[in-house]
């Protein structure tokens, strides 16, 4: 400190709820520039802590905001649980980028959650911990999205000392921008416009022309358990193979006889064992028509 100058030299410092502040100030010189504007002069409460440990300094800031609820995402964000799954995941998709934080609401912003809940519900049963590997369980991925990240990250925590945790880790993170990539395909797929699906029970979103734009997650959730039969360790990589004899329309097809059990209604299918069990049953004989095939 340099009482004639009035100027401190800080090490290891760290604002506290420095990333919102930095948000919406940075709005605000962005907008006055869009609008050909010099900004005012204004100021702003600032609070500092000075720690040398870096996690520690991640904890003062997260038990700081006790008085105001902290959502898990932003907390698991801000400790780095999703670095590694957001570079392997912009590798796929370059202009997307996943959300750290309750407040990344921007459009290139992907939900980290969902993305979570789509990762475990294509993960192979055999990668799978032992109580993700019931049908029940498998459904879980579409019901709760809180449970599918505590779960990662618990993985994330012991990767690094258990064997079969470093390989479901790897998983993820093989697997993010792939897993995204289908979601959105099985979402948007052209050939739905022919299932005569229903947009009174929520089944679909149609355009102004009529045509199908996406179809509900308790539709795709389903199918993308199902798909989970398909995801290969090859070449010391995670990776979804599609055998040779699979079609798109014969899972569109099977998917549509579940739903009309449920009533018609996505989010019954997307909580149904027995929907979840006879899209599986499609992609096992899938699997199983292509290996007699290749022999």
């Amino acid at each position: 400190m340099e009482d004639d100058k009035k100027t401190a030299t800080l090490r290891h410092a760290s604002v506290n709820n420095g990333a919102q502040t930095q948000g919406e100030i940075q709005l605000y010189f962005d907008e006055c520039e869009k609008n050909g504007v010099t900004p005012d002069n204004f100021a702003v409460r600032c609070e500092l802590s000075i720690e040398p440990e870096a996690s520690t300094r991640t904890n003062i800031a997260v038990a700081r905001n006790t008085a105001t609820k902290i959502e898990a995402i932003s907390i698991a964000g801000k400790h780095g649980y999703f670095d590694d799954l957001n570079v392997t995941f912009k590798q796929e998709h370059p202009w997307n980028e996943l959300a750290q934080s309750e407040t990344d609401v921007e459009d290139h912003y992907v939900d980290t959650r969902l993305l979570l809940q789509i990762l475990w519900a294509m993960m192979p049963e055999e990668l799978a911990p032992d109580h993700r590997r019931t049908i029940e369980a498998r459904m879980r991925a579409y019901k709760n999205a809180a449970y599918c990240l505590q779960d990662y990250v618990e993985i994330h925590d012991s990767s690094g000392t258990n064997k079969e945790d470093a390989a479901r880790y790897k998983y993820f993170t093989d697997m993010a921008g792939t897993a995204w990539t289908e979601y959105q395909r099985w979402k948007k797929l052209d050939k739905w416009n022919d299932k005569h699906l229903l947009e009174r029970l929520r089944q679909a979103i149609r355009g102004e022309d009529g045509t199908i734009k996406e179809v509900s997650d308790g539709i795709v959730f389903p199918i993308l358990s199902a798909l989970s039969r398909f995801v290969k360790l090859k070449k010391g990589k995670w990776q979804l193979i599609y055998p040779k004899v699979f079609q798109d329309e014969d899972m569109l097809i099977a998917a549509r006889r579940p739903l009309s059990q449920c009533s018609g209604r996505p989010m019954l299918m997307g909580r149904s064992g027995a929907a979840c069990e006879a899209l599986i049953l499609l992609t096992e004989m899938a699997e199983r028509y292509s290996e007699q095939y290749q022999a």
